[in-house]
């Protein structure tokens, strides 16, 4: 019979095999059509769930490892999608999702497809303290605009449902939320992580995944919330570094709770963006010290900041537009401040690296900070927050 031991092993293997998702986010100080932002380009949304990943400058990163770029990149993620925006003069985010994959047979899925040209029914939330209500809106029969859009297509991890209230984004009063990764040892902890959230956040929680109560965790962390309607990005970057703390110090406690297994404990990915419609927080993050987290990079144009799972582009001229996000760093962008990028692990963090380094195959052909904020106050946050518990190099 398996020991408990090494089934605990058994299945930090299957983690390391558990799939990610995909997805493409803007923030500015103008609306943009967010159609061109979903279809523009041969690695839109579209390709994002069906295509092999362009994945520009990752093999220059000092942890690159060729058999994992596949576990956390993947080419498949057809277990839903879904995208959140917000019209103008309104706080809470409208969001349209489904279960269905976004394209089969190389045709898009209708909901998508009603979204794009004005007749999908949006869902808006109406609000109080203690209750947060979806309902649907009229068509807007117009063409999607918006000064915030997240999109994300799904790859379910294994033993996850494929349901509506499962696919991204996830919303949190004002707060929309994404998430591209699997948080290790999720399904242990569940229900003390749940027990720990403030009540007033249990009846926004709909579906069952790691992502979806990551979010809560985000906002049981967020200064001001659920009183406030925005947030600067101070508490959203605090509250951040706390969600990446809080969870990573749960998944060791797990892996501690079987002291005769070996010391060594599988990483988590956390890729996180937040938006409040008007600022947007994005983290991309391992736990591991020699593996990289899934892709992220980012372009700052004239009305704010794109944040995309893979560039928009193989074209030589596009790449040179885009930057990869270094390992274990955080991006924050607010029409006041502009992109910012600082460093939130002082025990591995990478500096960030242009997409058309790709090229040159050099690092040195990179724009590595251009918009680096050197942050000790949030390396010493996280650092304090995870203390000697941070995992042996690996």
């Amino acid at each position: 019979m398996m020991s408990y031991c090494k089934l605990l092993l058994f299945l930090a293997a299957a983690a390391r095999r558990v799939t990610a998702c995909r997805f493409i986010a803007y923030c500015g100080n103008r609306t943009i059509d967010a159609r061109s932002l979903l279809l523009d380009g041969e690695n839109n949304l579209l390709a994002l769930a069906t295509s092999r990943p362009l994945l520009p400058a990752l093999s220059l990163s000092r942890h690159y490892d060729e058999a994992q770029v596949p576990l956390r990149n993947v080419e498949k993620n057809l277990d839903g999608y879904g995208v959140s925006w917000y019209e103008e003069g309104e706080s809470f985010p409208r969001r349209v999702r489904s279960a269905n994959p976004i394209i089969k047979n190389n045709v898009s899925d209708a909901t998508f497809q009603n979204l794009l040209d004005g007749r999908a029914v949006p869902m808006l939330f109406r609000t109080g303290l203690d209750k947060c209500i979806e309902e649907p809106q009229p068509p807007s029969q117009v063409a999607l605009e918006s000064r915030a859009v997240f999109a994300h297509v799904r790859a379910a991890s294994p033993n996850s449902t494929q349901k509506e209230t499962n696919s991204h984004p996830f919303a949190f009063h004002t707060l929309t939320w994404l998430h591209n990764g699997h948080v290790w040892g999720f399904e242990k902890f569940r229900e003390a992580l749940i027990a720990k959230l403030p009540k007033k956040l249990l009846p926004l929680v709909a579906g069952d995944t790691d992502s979806e109560l990551a979010g809560a965790v985000f906002a049981s962390h967020l200064a001001g919330f659920p009183y406030r309607k925005t947030y600067d990005l101070v508490a959203l970057r605090a509250a951040m570094l706390a969600t990446v703390a809080n969870l990573r110090e749960r998944s060791l406690r797990v892996h501690e709770t079987v002291h005769e297994c070996p010391a060594d404990m599988p990483p988590s990915s956390l890729n996180f963006a937040v938006s409040d419609g008007r600022s947007l927080v994005v983290i991309r993050f391992r736990s591991s010290m020699s593996e990289d987290p899934p892709t992220l990079y980012y372009r700052t144009v004239e009305e704010g900041v794109i944040v995309a799972s893979e560039p928009s582009s193989s074209d030589a001229e596009t790449l040179k537009e885009w930057t990869l996000l270094g390992k274990n760093r955080m991006l924050s962008y607010s029409p006041s401040t502009g992109v910012h990028v600082e460093c939130v692990c002082p025990h591995s963090c990478d500096a960030d690296v242009s997409a058309a380094a790709h090229f040159s195959g050099r690092p040195d052909g990179a724009v590595f900070d251009n918009y680096f904020v050197p942050s000790c106050a949030a390396a010493a946050v996280l650092a304090f927050l995870l203390g000697r518990r941070w995992p042996s190099t690996r």
